[in-house]
């Protein structure tokens, strides 16, 4: 059984070259397409498709507000967002409101279709570049309040800063020198010791928390 995607955009012409660039794949399909956030949401509740790739600009509900809605009314579905704007603040935006993709529309056809694939996995995947640079910027604002770091063990301290650097778990797991599942359950149990949604967000409050140190600074 092939997984299900919902492709959520406001312009014709870039909903159907996204549809034409990931169909034809023997694991995923395009399941149904709609035109703005509300459109996205409604179609979430009732359809529960495995992957929403959502815009970020359009009409009536924009990708932030609908990806919040559609984890709401559908835990289930992941939502990726596919994007023209590189900025950090909807980077950020978009991992507090439970995305676990972010990628550009400039992305090569291999790589988003990569990316769809890790997110319906079940990890999670944002552009790297723009990673780094939330990373840089997290390093400038440190966290005021209680983030929850002092509660991991040595061990946990030490993957995340590895996911902090950008490894996978298959890296983290060469570098530590324990498995891949090890890993994924050591990477489970910081996400629900921090309250992050996804490794991405705990990493972001791993450096605001001084845990993991970054070079230079980014007020982009």
């Amino acid at each position: 059984m092939t997984a299900s995607i919902l492709v959520a955009d406001d312009h014709d012409i870039a909903r159907a070259g996204l549809i034409a660039m990931i169909g034809g794949q023997d694991d995923f399909h395009v399941a149904f397409d709609v035109r703005d956030g509300v459109e996205a949401v409604d179609a979430c509740a009732a359809r529960k498709p495995d992957l929403a790739l959502l815009d970020i600009r359009m009409p009536r509900m924009d990708g932030l507000a609908a990806a919040r809605e559609i984890r709401r009314v559908s835990p289930e579905t992941r939502v990726m967002i596919i994007t023209m704007h590189d900025s950090l603040d909807y980077l950020e935006a978009a991992i507090e409101a439970g995305a676990t993709g972010y990628l550009l529309k400039d992305a090569s056809r291999d790589d988003i279709l990569r990316t769809i694939r890790r997110v319906l996995a079940g990890d999670a995947f944002f552009d790297g570049p723009l990673v780094a640079r939330l990373l840089k910027r997290a390093a400038t604002k440190p966290q005021t309040n209680n983030s929850g770091l002092e509660t991991l063990t040595v061990r946990e301290r030490e993957v995340l800063t590895k996911v902090a650097g950008g490894l996978t778990n298959k890296e983290i797991g060469r570098a530590l020198k324990i498995s891949p599942g090890t890993v994924k359950i050591h990477v489970e149990r910081i996400i629900g010791k921090l309250g992050a949604g996804d490794r991405t967000q705990a990493a972001v409050m791993a450096v605001r928390g001084g845990l993991v140190a970054t070079s230079g600074e980014d007020q982009s």
